[in-house]
């Protein structure tokens, strides 16, 4: 089992109606917790985020397939335009993240060393669990990039044994 990316293909969502709900955002924001450490989201990278009404329906279906108690506000939209790029960073708040790629053919993510050399990559074809423990990034961007984001409170060694009944793959 990886220590970067868990794959999940089987896990069952609305992908249309995901793709139709993020097409009506119109309130993306520069990314605040890493503008709080001096990296620009704004401009230069191109990263911005929404984070969404829970109560919403699509958000709901999600919340229903997941068989584990989410912290509050867990959902987020990610947008990182062409042309950015995805700073080498390590999330503050999280270890687990679930990624729903709302676009395709991505550069994906690296893993690197304290080197900056490149430890692993993934190139997302379905919803894929990353550990954002250890520092991530994409340096360069050639098309836009939208996920939505699911923050999953628990261990990484936790999840590697636990992610088949915490995913509906049915």
């Amino acid at each position: 089992m990886s220590d970067y990316v868990i794959e999940i293909p089987k896990f069952k969502y609305n992908q249309q109606a995901l793709l139709e709900y993020q097409t009506h955002i119109t309130a993306w924001k520069p990314n605040v917790h890493y503008a709080k450490i001096g990296v620009n989201t704004n401009n230069g990278s191109n990263w911005f985020d929404f984070y969404p009404d829970d109560t919403d329906d699509i958000i709901k279906d999600i919340t229903r397939s997941l068989n584990i108690n989410l912290d509050p506000k867990p959902y987020k939209f990610t947008k990182h335009l062409a042309g950015g790029v995805l700073p080498w960073h390590i999330d503050p708040h999280r270890e687990c993240v679930f990624m729903i790629p709302l676009t395709e053919n991505n550069e994906g993510l690296q893993w690197v060393d304290e080197n900056n050399s490149i430890i692993a990559q993934h190139v997302y074809t379905c919803p894929t669990v990353i550990n954002a423990k250890i520092r991530h990034g994409c340096p360069r961007i050639t098309k836009d990039r939208i996920f939505l984001q699911v923050n999953i409170p628990c261990l990484w060694n936790e999840l590697k044994v636990n992610y088949a009944t915490i995913f509906s793959q049915e």
